[in-house]
């Protein structure tokens, strides 16, 4: 699309739009091998509390509870840096936590 036809497009569907490709990326990577392939990179790999795959329903929680971390100015996040087992918010409504490779 050239610049004149994306302001064409209303924003409000075209933003929902972009973050329901963003959601069902983290959700379908997470699902489908506990990694993005920014996890990938960094060898890092999301896993449930039992250190077994994240099963789909626990990779769609963890994806919208992203967005609440995300949404709260990034408040969701600092429990990963502030306590001993460094879970941010998502993981634990996930049940999930990030382990290295």
């Amino acid at each position: 699309l050239t610049w004149s036809d994306w302001q064409l497009l209303s924003p409000a569907p075209l933003l929902a739009f972009l973050i329901l490709i963003k959601l069902a990326y983290f959700t379908a990577f997470t699902a489908l091998g506990g990694q993005t392939i920014g996890k990938m990179a960094t060898h890092i790999r999301v896993v449930s509390e039992e250190d077994r795959f994240v099963d789909p329903a626990h990779a769609i929680r963890r994806s919208l509870a992203g967005v609440l971390s995300l949404l709260t100015f990034g408040i969701g996040f600092l429990p990963a840096l502030l306590t001993s087992d460094r879970r941010a918010l998502h993981d634990r409504l996930a049940h999930t936590r990030v382990v290295s490779q």
